[in-house]
């Protein structure tokens, strides 16, 4: 692979996008990073359980897994369903070296939680889901630590101070390397889901969980408990997107 090349191509996106306003997807003139036709495009998650907020076909209900055993986090924001264009564009950057695309999905999410946070107080640290080393060097980059600095950068230019902090050093860890998550089953996931990450650092009161995807739930519910069992005393948990578990 001509890293040169692939460098020069992808600096290039990023200028083109950045200063010559154009929508991030399409290329048409915008200016904002998504244009109007693309950002109505995305699989709003409007149906979904009051709690976990998984896709439901049934409005205002407690899926069947929050009803068996509810997740300790207090408020969960998932404002996309895990399909369509926000499927695409998030298996890009994660698989597809498509880094220029977290600025517009971090962008969409941040206006999402100015929205819910309205009546509500901001929380006191921001901290995201891991990845592993070994998966880090598969893919050159941590796309929950960049989207998180993204997100990070959108909130402030809208909450000052009042915005969420992060530690120079995230404080969960992932402990073991693991089969991409996507790939395994709900049963299978949450098997000794506890033992793979550990809290290295001391953590502030209310904390907020960011992952970019949601899809069982069972890593959120781990890294909620051990948050929890550090010292926080209140966990919200931030998604771009969530999937309906079809398990049955």
């Amino acid at each position: 692979m001509d890293w040169i090349e692939l460098s020069t191509q992808k600096i290039n996106k990023v200028y083109y996008r950045l200063f010559i306003k154009h929508c991030y997807i399409c290329n048409r003139e915008s200016n904002r990073t998504l244009c109007q036709h693309c950002h109505e495009g995305f699989p709003k998650n409007e149906q979904h359980c009051l709690h976990c907020k998984c896709p439901t076909q049934t409005p205002n209900i407690l899926c069947g897994n929050c009803q068996a055993s509810t997740p300790e986090y207090q408020l969960c924001i998932a404002p996309y369903r895990f399909e369509g264009i926000v499927k695409t564009l998030i298996h890009s950057i994660k698989f597809n070296q498509g880094n220029h695309y977290i600025r517009p999905l971090t962008q969409l999410l941040s206006e999402h939680l100015i929205q819910a946070y309205s009546s509500d107080s901001w929380l006191d640290q921001l901290i995201y889901v891991p990845s592993h080393p070994n998966r880090i060097k598969e893919r050159s980059f941590c796309q929950t630590k960049t989207m998180t600095n993204h997100l990070l950068k959108n909130l402030r230019q809208h909450l000052g101070d009042q915005c969420p902090q992060q530690a120079r050093q995230n404080p969960l860890r992932k402990r073991e390397h693991t089969q991409a998550q996507h790939l395994l089953r709900r049963k299978d996931r949450l098997k000794s889901k506890t033992k793979l990450y550990e809290v290295t650092a001391p953590i502030a009161k209310h904390v907020a969980l960011f992952d970019d995807v949601m899809t069982t739930g069972s890593t959120i519910e781990s890294c909620t408990k051990l948050l929890l069992n550090a010292g926080a005393e209140r966990v919200d948990v931030w998604v771009i997107a969530r999937t309906p578990d079809k398990e049955k």
